[in-house]
């Protein structure tokens, strides 16, 4: 090899390093979900987590002032999931690949899901605001 085109794959080695690092930092999965390693699965249950808070944020607080984003969040959450199982690239910890049929049984298990995590953190003396703005900050505005 000559000594320009081992610095040019050196340089893409870098750059490709640098984009990884970059992808694995712009994940902002919840520190209530388990991530599993398979970055369409722990999306999908990432995204359904946040319509989990965002429902409940704006069920305790139809009047808020933060409505207008609570409503896009469920609203994208909803849409971003159901695109991400009609990509047919969620497959479960079992190797099925999951089906938009999906949708409605875990959007009410990661509704119960989030109770229980709220109940935890009631108990501890906590609220769930860190999560919300998470979610909000995600999911929460306008897309173009």
């Amino acid at each position: 090899m000559t000594p320009s085109i081992s610095n040019r794959i050196a340089c893409l080695a870098l750059v490709v390093s640098a984009m990884s690092a970059q992808v694995a930092m712009a994940q902002d999965f919840s520190p209530y979900l388990k991530t599993t390693g398979r970055g369409a699965y722990d999306l999908y249950n990432d995204t359904v987590l946040c319509n989990a808070v965002l429902e409940r944020a704006f069920e305790a607080e139809p009047k808020s002032k933060q409505r207008p984003e609570l409503e896009k969040g469920v609203n994208y959450t909803v849409n971003f999931a159901l695109f991400l199982l009609e990509s047919g690239n969620v497959v479960d910890m079992s190797g099925a690949i999951l089906a938009p049929d999906n949708l409605p049984i875990d959007r009410r298990n990661a509704r119960a899901d989030w109770q229980a995590v709220l109940f935890s953190l009631e108990d501890e003396g906590e609220a769930p605001d860190a999560e919300i703005v998470r979610c909000l900050r995600l999911y929460g505005h306008d897309w173009e």
